[in-house]
């Protein structure tokens, strides 16, 4: 498990909100000039990025890297030698649902159902983003985290089980999400190792993961 990046809020969106992960395949020397919006993660995949924050010294980013931003205006760009593939990934108002991306280039990789606003506090939130490698039938035990989480896998095969629901299978390119303290336990069932991004958003103040025996009975 490696912890990418790391970031807070002074609050969430108001009103119901969604977890959002853009992806962008990006072309040597090609521009993406972003407007202000909501605090957010850049992952990227494969290639080069920079990241230039309105004001602020630029940041360059390789393959595995990451970083969080707060809501200023930006600018992306791929200094090369190679195309590049990166995420923005983010917890968005749903009210920002159906609005155009910001680029021709950027696809909706990962749409999260609406969270009610009655599952926060108004309170800070700390976000955090971990890339994490499962071997054949390696599994993450079973726990709970305190705050909102998202996966997304990026290759391989990942099962999670949890108390609430019936448990879920994804492969590469596919998503799901659990609300703050729901008992879940990852695995992998494939034959390859399964990598993928997990996504916290957890309460200033709330245990961020906690160990558990077992999943409870559904």
């Amino acid at each position: 498990m490696e912890t990418l990046a790391a970031g807070k809020l002074d609050s969430l969106p108001t009103g119901a909100v969604y977890i959002r992960m853009i992806r962008f395949a990006q072309p040597v020397g090609y521009v993406i000039n972003s407007k202000q919006h909501v605090a957010s993660f850049v992952y990227v995949e494969t290639g080069s990025h920079r990241l230039v924050l309105s004001g602020q010294s630029p940041i360059d980013l390789s393959t595995g890297q990451a970083t969080f931003h707060q809501s200023v205006t930006h600018q992306h760009l791929n200094p090369g030698p190679q195309p590049s593939v990166w995420y923005s990934i983010a917890i968005w108002p749903s009210s920002a649902r159906g609005q155009a991306l910001v680029d021709p280039i950027a696809r909706a990789a990962y749409e999260s159902e609406d969270v009610s606003p009655d599952a926060f506090s108004r309170v800070a939130y700390s976000e955090v983003l971990r890339k994490v490698t499962l071997a054949q039938a390696g599994t993450s035990g079973p726990h709970r985290f305190g705050g909102l989480a998202a996966f997304y896998v990026l290759s391989g095969t990942m099962t999670i089980k949890s108390a609430n629901h019936s448990a879920i299978t994804l492969g590469a390119g596919q998503g799901t999400r659990f609300l703050p303290d729901v008992a879940i336990q990852e695995t992998n069932p494939g034959t390859a190792p399964a990598v993928y991004l997990e996504f916290v958003a957890t309460a200033i103040g709330k245990d961020f993961d906690t160990s558990l025996r077992q999943l409870p009975s559904p």
